[in-house]
């Protein structure tokens, strides 16, 4: 399929995503191929791609055939059965991998189309515990400013950043508790780690107590958070979080949509840290993107007390999703990509760490493939960047032929290249990273 538009303007009849229109009228990009780490525009320019896809699923890379052949196989097979009263072979086959997958006691699961789905298939799963154990009152679900958890109804209620997209669909379902975040380089409390005996943390319980024990089903947060770039918490944050679910009977929600599947040198997210989830949610990495796919893992212990799941997406369990999910993790186990993204991640990360004599460069930080540079106008106070300077540089990366991101919060550009990416691309990413860096400075008469 092809299409005779070098740029998307005005004229076309689709509507973009989180795209404002002034953007439009300059003229948007044109995405026609990709293969590998690279992707092509539709004038026949080539791009590394350094955040697979920009949302980041393509662990990969593009134009995997042996991934594209199991989908196809999957299609003439069986397209589509119905998720309930009714099982197909790949979901059942999915689950039991995973079940053996995902570290702990996590081991029932239920498939969906994206991570925004798979959130509120989790939020559903918690408010069903409660309710079929008589604890019929717990509604409230606890996030953290600058969190994301996708934007369907009950996703959107734990909308810790992106203000205008939550703002806008407000008045939102009530329940939502805002928490602070781990964010050290610039802590909301005013506090320095480690003398601050992690009190974003140890505050909740605070929260909690003020917003009633017994109204709360469940605490929900990324392991390591993209609202602010890759940002990593102290390794006693989930610790602290998991004693005080615990203390309340509050359900632990792990988020790793974008986390999972190899993106940060473990096959999940939370495994960097000493903490075992009641859920956690999936998506992205689980079919490198290639075909929609979102899932909730669980315990038995959640399951327990849940009769039925009184649920239904159309497309949930969908046979030809979870085949790809099923080829997926066979080659990213076969092919030793989780092992490249924690080894080249390190890579990464220290050639990230040599740009630090820049003036505007703040804090370097980073897991496995998925790395940020936050960015400050006065290294001492560590005062943000002004956004425009951050897309500066990122369209002074596109021209250059990079692809790079802004973090939802914007005062950090990110980095997620797809988990099959060698040192030599790595090298020239950076070159081309420390380029737009010192141009904008100049342009800045830094």
């Amino acid at each position: 399929m092809t299409t005779s538009k070098k740029k998307l303007d005005e004229t076309s009849h689709l509507i973009l995503h989180l795209t404002h229109r002034d953007a439009i009228k300059k003229g948007i990009t044109v995405v026609s191929k990709g293969e590998g780490i690279y992707v092509y525009d539709a004038e026949g320019k080539e791009y590394i791609d350094l955040t697979a896809g920009v949302t980041r699923p393509v662990h990969l890379g593009y134009g995997n055939k042996e991934l594209a052949k199991a989908i196809y196989d999957q299609i003439c097979q069986m397209s589509y059965f119905t998720p309930m009263m009714f099982a197909n072979a790949p979901a059942v086959e999915l689950a039991e991998v995973l079940s053996k997958t995902v570290p702990g006691p996590i081991n029932r699961f239920a498939f969906e189309c994206d991570g925004s789905e798979a959130v509120e298939t989790a939020m559903k799963l918690a408010k069903h515990y409660h309710y079929s154990k008589g604890e019929k009152e717990r509604f409230k679900v606890i996030s953290r400013k600058g969190a994301y958890h996708g934007v369907n109804g009950v996703g959107l209620r734990a909308l810790g950043s992106i203000i205008p997209m939550r703002h806008m669909m407000e008045p939102l379902a009530p329940g939502s508790i805002f928490v602070e975040s781990p964010y050290c380089y610039r802590c909301s409390l005013g506090l320095t780690y480690p003398d601050c005996d992690m009190a974003c943390a140890r505050n909740i319980e605070q929260v909690i107590e003020f917003e009633g024990p017994g109204l709360i089903s469940a605490f929900i947060g990324e392991p390591i958070q993209q609202g602010f770039g890759a940002l990593a918490p102290p390794e006693e944050y989930w610790p602290i979080v998991r004693k005080i679910c615990d203390r309340y009977g509050i359900l632990l929600i792990i988020d790793e949509v974008i986390c999972g599947f190899g993106r940060t040198g473990k096959m999940f997210g939370f495994e960097h840290f000493n903490v075992q989830p009641d859920l956690i949610t999936m998506a992205k990495g689980i079919t490198s993107g290639y075909v929609p796919l979102g899932a909730v893992g669980c315990t038995d212990e959640v399951m327990e007390p849940i009769a039925i799941f009184n649920h239904l997406h159309t497309y949930g369990n969908h046979p030809v999703s979870c085949a790809a999910g099923l080829k997926t993790i066979e080659i990213l186990k076969r092919e030793k990509l989780i092992d490249n993204s924690a080894d080249l991640g390190k890579y990464f990360l220290e050639g990230l760490q040599a740009l630090t004599d820049h003036p505007t460069v703040g804090e370097v930080r980073g897991t496995g493939l998925w790395t940020a540079i936050d960015f400050t106008v006065e290294k001492k106070t560590r005062t943000p960047m002004p956004t425009e300077h951050l897309i500066n540089m990122i369209e002074r990366a596109n021209q250059k032929g990079l692809i790079i991101k802004l973090a939802p919060i914007r005062q950090a550009i990110e980095f997620a290249p797809p988990l099959t990416i060698q040192k030599e691309k790595i090298d020239a990413a950076l070159k081309i990273i420390d380029e737009c860096i010192t141009d904008e400075e100049q342009a800045m008469g830094l």
